[in-house]
């Protein structure tokens, strides 16, 4: 066992290091997936070790005509008597007449790695679903191509696999829309792309806590960093990240936008946040009202840290022979 989770960690320190050695651009995603990872990594799927309800709403570059608006949602669970975490993820994309639709069940498994860490691996399987309908479009300018293309519609199936590392730190890595045939009618291209993330949370004080973030993407052979730190305030118990009254963040990507994020927890179980997303550049001149997205978390029946130890280790063979 020692040398299958040996090997899961070098696969994905592997991956790290070839996207660190690629030349650093843009790639596109949602500013709050840092709560809700299994929104693009199947692996985490039940990473709360709890039953959970995760939604996002968000409207890129505001005031201007048919911008690109996205929703999406996931519904997730950990089973600890068989280590496993189930999900479900939908999304919707749109900019003007083109729509994308994206439907996965995600499964993952926890491997105990030691007595409060776990290491994951995981699979989804799904419907991508690609339209452009232009026919209640009102286009001034009819030589606009959405207009020349007019009508279509495909669907594609859509594969993802991913693995994460949950202890002291956090590191996780996802290949996406693996399998997802490229369009013959000039509609969206969904191809095959990487997500590889870390952060760690350190506790400053009682109820102060900092977490670094970091990530890398991959797609289309553009490259994009990401770098910031999210800062928890007024934490009520222990070590649950859930407890915390209310956060603020901030991350830097290297296509030079940044995104300020801030939240709270109206309640143990129910969470909301915010982010605001601006960019430098020509992307100033698209809209000079930003990015907005709201992200909003429901969350029962947690049991992590409920004694101290990771489910997945409390359900191994080396828990059961500590009994």
């Amino acid at each position: 066992m020692n040398r299958i989770l040996n090997l899961c960690i070098l696969l994905v320190a592997s991956q790290i290091f070839a996207v660190v050695s690629a030349k650093a651009q843009s790639d596109a995603d949602l500013t709050q997936r840092w709560f809700n990872e299994s929104l693009y990594n199947p692996a985490a799927a039940g990473n709360s070790f709890t039953t959970g309800l995760f939604l996002h709403a968000r409207q890129q570059w505001a005031g201007m005509p048919s911008a690109p608006s996205t929703q999406a949602g996931t519904f997730d669970t950990y089973v600890e008597t068989i280590n496993s975490g189930f999900g479900f993820t939908f999304s919707a994309d749109k900019i003007g007449p083109t729509k994308s639709y994206n439907a996965r069940l995600a499964y993952a498994y926890y491997f105990a790695f030691g007595s409060r860490s776990s290491l994951s691996l995981g699979l989804s399987a799904g419907l991508l679903s690609r339209n452009r309908n232009v026919s209640n479009s009102t286009i001034d300018d009819q030589n606009d191509p959405a207009w020349l293309l007019g009508n279509a519609s495909e669907m594609s199936p859509d594969f993802d696999f991913g693995a994460e590392y949950r202890g002291l730190f956090k590191l996780g890595a996802t290949v996406r829309h693996i399998g997802v045939q490229a369009s013959s009618n000039n509609l969206p291209k969904y191809s095959t792309n990487i997500w590889v993330y870390a952060s760690s949370r350190f506790n400053a004080t009682s109820s102060f806590s900092v977490e670094p973030i970091a990530s890398l993407t991959y797609r289309d052979e553009i490259y994009r960093m990401e770098g910031g730190l999210l800062c928890y305030f007024f934490k009520t118990q222990g070590r649950d990240t859930y407890n915390d009254r209310f956060w603020l963040g901030g991350v830097y990507r290297s296509d030079s936008n940044f995104a300020v994020m801030a939240g709270m927890n109206i309640t143990p179980k129910i969470r909301l946040g915010y982010s605001f997303d601006y960019g430098a550049g020509e992307v100033m001149n698209i809209s000079k009202y930003g990015t907005h997205e709201l992200f909003l978390a429901f969350q029962f029946n947690r049991i992590f840290y409920k004694d101290e130890l990771c489910p997945a280790y409390r359900n191994s063979n080396a828990a059961r022979k500590r009994r």
